[in-house]
């Protein structure tokens, strides 16, 4: 049976995702210098039409992607959505934000949704009921706060986060100290824009995905949904909708 395929090529890993209809059938992430695998995946399959996602032009141009002789839809801003851009800089609105909205707006149509991406950077995306985008926030995730401590001070440490258990909140280290302002604060950022967006919108859906939206989704309040998958399931609606 032929499927459907969307790949989302990431700075340093690629996540496949084949689909019959909008069923998510297998998915898969790899690191894009294995090579041999990630093209293994694109021949493995039947495939109807696939959709790329991509920020890393030179993993792209080494996907043997041009010899599969199927319609091919590249994601940009120009590409015709399920919803309309009413973004002010649409040429540089991350394509994994556009997918993921897309990927919202399929699971909860003609609802106001909120969707926050927890990953290396933290985004807020805001579609209303009646299908406007309207943009939202970026701000720094747990790694990149915690990065920024090291480098703009002297003495304090390089920490890594497993996203393992929420950190104290009171912390009685330095290094304590450290992950309990990087994500407790996180976590108080996040239920701030929440709570910022129910005042404004009635009825308001939210959404969380990304590498920590695991870890988040469980500090945050009860009704709130959990996708990893998220962005694929997007690409894979955006491609339904171009008639592929």
């Amino acid at each position: 049976m032929k499927v459907r395929l969307a790949i989302d090529i990431g700075n340093t890993r690629t996540k496949f995702a084949t689909f019959e209809g909008r069923e998510m059938v297998h998915t898969f992430s790899l690191k894009n210098d294995a090579l041999e695998l990630n093209n293994e995946i694109l021949n493995s399959y039947e495939i109807s039409a696939l959709i790329i996602s991509s920020v890393n032009e030179q993993a792209e141009a080494e996907l043997e992607i041009p010899a599969l002789r199927v319609p091919k839809l590249l994601l940009s801003h120009a590409t015709a959505l399920p919803f309309k851009l009413e973004y002010q800089s649409p040429d540089t609105l991350g394509k994994d934000r556009i997918a993921a909205v897309a990927g919202a707006q399929g699971q909860f149509p003609n609802q106001n949704t909120l969707v926050i991406d927890a990953g290396t950077c933290v985004t807020y995306d805001f579609l209303t009921a009646e299908g406007d985008y309207l943009g939202g926030a970026i701000s720094p995730g747990v790694q990149l706060r915690l990065q920024a401590m090291n480098d703009y001070t002297s003495k304090l440490p390089l920490l890594k986060w497993e996203g393992a258990d929420n950190p104290q909140s009171i912390g009685d280290t330095t290094i304590t100290s450290m992950l309990s302002g990087a994500v407790n604060g996180l976590i108080s950022e996040m239920r701030g824009f929440i709570e910022s967006y129910e005042k404004q919108y009635k009825s308001l859906k939210i959404v969380i995905t990304g590498g920590d939206s695991n870890f988040f989704v469980k500090e945050l309040k009860n009704g709130i949904f959990a996708d990893p998958n998220l962005v694929l399931k997007g690409l894979n609606d955006i491609l339904i909708y171009n008639g592929e």
